[in-house]
């Protein structure tokens, strides 16, 4: 009896969930389409209150603040917006877009297009971040100053007020915040990150343009391309800090050099600089339709505490951590800056560059033109010794192993020089003990594996007088320990209390390479001492020519007990390079961030592409346009690219000098150590064709290398024009491997075969 009732209740009991399981779907949908009905009520409702209004409707609404000759700047109250008038144009350019409410998506999208303001603030004691816009968690009071205004945002949930100055300026509007007029009520509730003015100039789906974005030598993203499925565009301005280490390998991308953007919007444009707080600025974009709205839109957000994550135990989920002493970014400022061109109608992103350029040159910046700029060389990169696992005596051993003695190199010197480079610039890397170990280098001391400073000093002599310029280059920025740089006490701390050490990572698989030894991070806080005493020995030895390697364009913090943020290092960074200019002379940069642009006078490894996102639709040389007359730069390594015809052609249309890897050892050689990246490097392969490469490009570049570029026209994929300041016109064809220079034509087979560039 009892058995056949429990087969009873049994039974009940599985009837009663097979009936549950058969309601929840039911209920589920159900509820989908009561949710997709009451969204789709609210769309039809909206666009039957939303009245479409012209420009001169809404100025009509707008209060007159402050006014010059060039500018004019409104403010509407009641919809907490301003618009800046360009009175060249007449072009106004709108906070946010007039008829946002018209735009597609729902409720809370529209409301982002209207916020003045975006703020990201962290929870440390839940290890969490929550972001707010200040149209729907936050209020806004402004207050007129003499020649702008005053607006003060209140995070009401966050417990944040953040005063902003807007000031109009001759020929900009400048947005400014002082960070120390921040006020956090609760202390745990901090200001993470801050975005101002996300839709200024933001662009309907029914006008033609696009930003310009300096992503590598620059990229276009045209307004409205379709790519609306996919991801919108972050670029870190100067990188990203290194401090935080990535367990993998990080993307392969490149830099952002230049902390601007441009809009371009027919007969006028806008370029945009992150002026104050650069250094943890990013470069957001989209298009139409990625953020589920009709506009299209360009921004920076400003990282104003980092945070890092770690693994406890075995815990797979990292820990979030926050930057713990406060604030280290003393100032944020962004410029607007109108753009516009009499003479040709329409602009175009050389206007930007061009607007960027005299930005630079001012004497507020300080960027002028090198003396060098006058020329046009070929660069050289040689590599002196490196560390070596050998076998002595059936024992592994790592030993110092040579790759370009000094000998070596002034032999390779004096076969392109019979080959016809007769102006050279030499970086020369791992030359001292110091380098070549992977310790801090702060002497001007040649290498006994190399030579020695005898033979160091006969370089020079032949240098000297052969129009070679050599840059003796140290790179310091990751190391061992040695004496005056401990790892214990001169290493970079990440945020969560970690040392920082540096990885290399496995080119295959993008997990850690344990061949080889993390090196530590050098601090911030030792640049004086390191930079102060290269300066001295390089002047004690009589050099005149200094590099500093990845210091041009590694910038990072250190988190620990003195702290340092990226906007204090690129402080510290700029005094050094100008001791280094002052003390020493010629200063070379391994790629440069803008920061240090007033200080050297050589750029190498400047980048013809861009990183190539899909949301990309052209990439332009937009670095080299804003330098080419002012610094003398070149290309990535011309030997490293499979593509040799295409880099050299490219670099003809963009104005730069060429530049070669060179390594007087054989490839098989550099095997299982840290010079196997340039296998590809052996001089007695490249010496002759290198110094064919350079008479071609030379002989077309050499009278405009300090020339401006005013024009630069993609007629096709194959097809590009250069305009020079003085009238010169250069069309590269890549497709045909030939140039066109004022009507003389120059064939690259006639300088080198085809059998090497294909």
């Amino acid at each position: 009896m009892q058995i056949k009732l429990k087969k009873i209740l049994a039974g009940v009991c599985c009837l009663a969930m097979m009936f549950s399981l058969c309601a929840i779907p039911a209920v589920s949908e159900d509820a989908q389409a009561d949710t997709a009905a009451a969204e789709e009520a609210e769309e039809e409702a909206r666009d039957e209150d939303v009245v479409i209004r012209t420009e001169d409707e809404c100025m009509a609404m707008m209060e007159l603040i402050t006014e010059n000759d060039k500018l004019a700047l409104y403010l509407n109250d009641d919809e907490d917006t301003i618009a800046l008038v360009d009175k060249n144009t007449g072009k106004i350019w709108w906070q946010n877009p007039i008829n946002a409410d018209a735009s597609t998506g729902k409720k809370a999208q529209i409301q982002e297009l209207k916020a003045g303001m975006t703020l990201i603030y962290g929870e440390p004691s839940k290890r969490r971040t929550t972001t707010q816009n200040s149209k729907v968690k936050g209020k806004v009071k402004y207050k007129k100053t003499s020649n702008g205004l005053e607006a003060t945002y209140k995070f009401a949930t966050a417990e944040i007020t953040i005063p902003v100055v807007y000031t109009l300026e001759s020929d900009h509007l400048k947005l400014h915040v002082d960070t120390k007029a921040i006020t956090e009520e609760n202390a745990d509730k901090i200001t993470t990150n801050l975005a101002f003015m996300t839709t200024f100039g933001a662009a309907t789906e029914e006008e033609e343009g696009y930003f310009v974005v300096p992503d590598g030598s620059g990229a276009l993203i045209n307004f409205n391309n379709g790519k609306t499925g996919l991801k919108v565009y972050e670029g870190k301005v100067y990188g990203d800090d290194i401090t935080a280490v990535s367990l993998t390998a990080p993307a392969v991308t490149q830099q952002v050099y230049l902390p601007m953007y441009g809009i371009v919007k027919g007969n006028s444009g806008m370029m945009v600089v992150a002026d104050k707080g650069d250094t943890c600025a990013t470069i957001n974009a989209y298009v139409a339709g990625q953020n589920k709205t009709s506009y299209n839109t360009c921004y920076f957000d400003f990282e104003l505490r980092t945070n890092d994550e770690y693994l406890m135990g075995g815990d797979a989920n990292p820990l979030k951590v926050f930057e713990k002493r406060g604030i280290l970014v003393p100032e944020i400022e962004v410029r607007y800056y109108p753009v516009s061109n009499d003479d040709k109608g329409d602009i175009d992103y050389v206007d930007i560059a061009d607007k960027y350029r005299d930005y630079i040159t001012t004497e507020e910046y300080g960027v002028t033109k090198s003396e060098t700029v006058a020329e046009s060389p070929l660069y050289v990169d040689f590599y002196g010794a490196v560390m070596k696992q050998e076998s002595v005596l059936g024992v592994p051993v790592t030993m110092q192993h040579k790759a370009t003695t000094f000998d070596e190199a002034q032999d390779i010197l004096e076969q392109l020089n019979a080959g016809g480079a007769d102006n050279i610039v030499v970086n020369y890397n791992q030359w001292t003990t110091a380098d070549i170990k992977e310790k801090v280098a702060d002497k001007a001391k040649p290498a006994s594996k190399l030579g020695g400073k005898s033979a160091f000093n006969d370089l020079l002599s032949y240098a000297e007088s052969n129009n070679v310029d050599i840059y003796p280059a140290v790179d310091n920025l990751t190391f061992r320990s040695s004496l005056g740089y401990w790892t214990m006490t001169s290493t970079a701390v990440r945020v969560s209390n970690a040392y920082s050490r540096q990885l290399t990572y496995d080119l295959a698989y993008g997990i850690e390479n344990k061949f080889y030894d993390a090196l530590s991070l050098l601090s911030p806080r030792m640049y004086e001492k390191m930079f102060g005493n290269l300066a001295d020995s390089y002047s004690k030895y009589g050099l005149t020519n200094i590099s500093v390697g990845s210091a041009s364009t590694a910038i990072y913090g250190d988190y620990g007990r003195n702290s340092v943020s990226r906007e204090m290092a690129k402080g510290i960074l700029q005094e050094n390079y100008a001791l280094l200019d002052s003390k020493v002379g010629s200063v070379l940069a391994d790629g440069a961030n803008a920061y240090i642009l007033p200080y050297v006078d050589h750029i190498t490894n400047v980048p013809l592409n861009s990183s190539k996102f899909d949301i990309f639709d052209q990439d332009i040389p937009f670095y080299q346009i804003v330098m080419h007359g002012l610094k003398s730069y070149s290309t990535t390594a011309v030997n490293g690219d499979a593509q040799l015809a295409e880099i050299i052609l490219k670099a003809v249309a963009s104005g730069s000098n060429l530049s070669f890897d060179l390594i007087a050892d054989e490839a098989n050689e550099l095997k299982d150590t840290r010079y196997d990246v340039y296998y590809y490097a052996d001089a007695q392969y490249w010496t002759d064709d290198a110094a064919s490469c350079y008479k071609f490009a030379s002989e077309i570049l050499s009278d405009v290398s300090d020339k401006k570029i005013v024009e630069y026209n993609i007629i096709s994929d194959d097809e590009i024009e250069t305009v020079y300041e003085n009238g010169t016109k250069i069309r590269v064809n890549i497709a045909e491997r030939k140039v066109d220079k004022n009507g003389k034509t120059y064939s690259l087979y006639d300088y080198i075969g085809k059998e090497v560039i294909g």
